[in-house]
């Protein structure tokens, strides 16, 4: 009985997904995985100094209904703020630790409730950035660019527009810092995520069309725009 309520439980929450917006889109996307053995990556940009023209409409203040607070760790000196229990909830989503990050020229950003974090990213300053999803990529950039990786909002938090919150407080950091234009990619099927840079204001500037396997087939990011993808080499 535990077994058919879980499974329908299950449906019910790929049901409600499809209905979604963007649902749709995401379930033909998961289809072509399927049946082809391909994946589409898009590949999201936000121009900082057109953010205010360019965003459809203020995205609503979660961080002061709900009083989190937003956070930066860019150097070491940032980590000896906090306590090390949140250094350590941090590190689990941050793919490398965040002291590791932050001595690869990478800054985590983070809302926080109390002690505990609600949602964290990732902003990479390097020129050439190496991503391992879909597939072990470098990404060149622009000189001003930053990019965007690792984005993730604890489940507790999911539905409250926190990670739109934190987006938009990043963005508004990194202009102040001097950067021009913030760069990520996200999977095709992901509608959440798809959803949450829409309403940001971001906008779809190319794509990644890869194997399921692991391999690059194409890019496409018009020589305009100023970024190139390719084959990270093997040594």
């Amino acid at each position: 009985m535990a077994d058919k309520l879980e499974s329908m439980n299950g449906w019910q929450e790929k049901l409600a997904r499809l209905k979604s917006k963007g649902g749709f889109k995401a379930a033909v996307f998961w289809a072509v995985k399927k049946l082809f053995r391909v994946e589409v990556h898009f590949l999201y940009s936000m121009d900082l100094a057109q953010q205010q023209v360019l965003r459809p409409k203020p995205v609503r203040d979660t961080c002061a209904q709900h009083a989190f607070h937003f956070i930066s760790l860019t150097t070491a000196r940032d980590l000896a703020l906090y306590p090390h229990a949140l250094i350590e909830q941090l590190d689990s989503q941050s793919g490398q630790g965040v002291a590791k990050l932050i001595s690869c020229d990478t800054g985590v950003y983070a809302l926080i409730d109390g002690t505990g974090v609600v949602s964290q990213v990732n902003i990479n300053h390097s020129a050439v950035v190496h991503v391992d999803s879909p597939t072990n990529l470098d990404i060149c950039l622009s000189p001003g660019d930053v990019f965007l990786g690792y984005l993730f909002t604890y489940p507790l938090y999911r539905g409250m527009g926190t990670a739109a919150c934190l987006i938009e407080k990043v963005c508004k950091d990194i202009h102040k810092r001097g950067y021009s234009r913030i760069v990520t990619h996200i999977r095709s099927t992901n509608a959440a995520s798809l959803n949450t840079f829409r309403k940001c204001g971001w906008s779809r500037t190319g794509w990644i069309l890869t194997s399921t396997s692991g391999r690059l087939l194409l890019t496409h990011c018009p020589r305009k725009i100023g970024i190139s993808i390719m084959a990270t080499r093997q040594i």
